[in-house]
């Protein structure tokens, strides 16, 4: 089970995701945040989309291969003083293998059941996409097994701000996590957005709010 989604701050968004159908029943998983707002993070965006689409298809098992690729192009075809952080991550669907790089990105959470609901930090393998040439990405590999749940997000959700500039935080998105584990990734989804919405309040969104939800559904390893 895979869920996204995104709530822009403006009209235009820095931030993005992609499912990337793959052979051999792979998936990849893409969320990303351009480190500015507005028209030109959009644009910039948009083109770092696009590549690293389109190298996840050519290098289809290899994220490694995807990041340094992507950065080369971003180099050779902007002139703008940006970059953007990304993780991107090769999901086997038969096995639970997820394959990935960390470039600069927030450490996705992984929830594991079998293991007392232990939490794993998927973190950073390498510095952001566009600040330098000829960069290398390590690329490290997981399990998502039976009940696990892995929650993809950028920095929006954890550092969103309430009425009294408390931070949303890491800790408290957790806690929700586990407590909601069982339940599917889009009703832990929906029960992430509900409750950032309430701590919130009445506090403005300062910035792009991305979210993504894998769960390995246990019916189907039981069949």
């Amino acid at each position: 089970q895979v869920f996204g989604e995104l709530k822009s701050a403006r009209e235009t968004s820095g931030d993005f995701y992609d499912l990337i159908p793959l052979p051999n029943q792979c998936l990849g998983i893409v969320i990303a945040d351009v480190a500015d707002k507005g028209m030109g993070a959009a644009l910039y965006m948009a083109l770092s989309r696009t590549l690293i689409r389109t190298y996840a298809l050519e290098y289809h098992n290899r994220p490694d291969f995807v990041m340094r690729v992507s950065n080369m192009r971003i180099l050779n075809d902007t002139r703008a003083d940006q970059f953007v952080t990304v993780f991107y991550a090769v999901l086997d669907l038969r096995t639970g293998k997820l394959s990935y790089c960390n470039a600069g990105h927030n450490p996705p959470i992984l929830i594991c059941s079998k293991d007392g609901c232990q939490v794993t930090r998927l973190t950073r393998t390498g510095i952001p996409l566009g600040i330098y040439r000829d960069q290398i990405w390590d690329m490290r590999s997981v399990q998502i097994s039976s009940d696990d749940v892995l929650v993809m997000f950028t920095d929006g959700i954890v550092e969103a701000e309430n009425e009294t500039r408390e931070f949303y935080g890491d800790e408290r998105l957790i806690e929700l996590v586990q407590s909601q584990r069982k339940n599917g990734a889009r009703a832990i989804q929906q029960a992430i957005l509900n409750d950032l919405e309430t701590f919130i309040g009445q506090a403005p969104q300062s910035d792009d709010f991305t979210l993504m939800v894998v769960a390995r559904n246990p019916q189907a390893d039981q069949e």
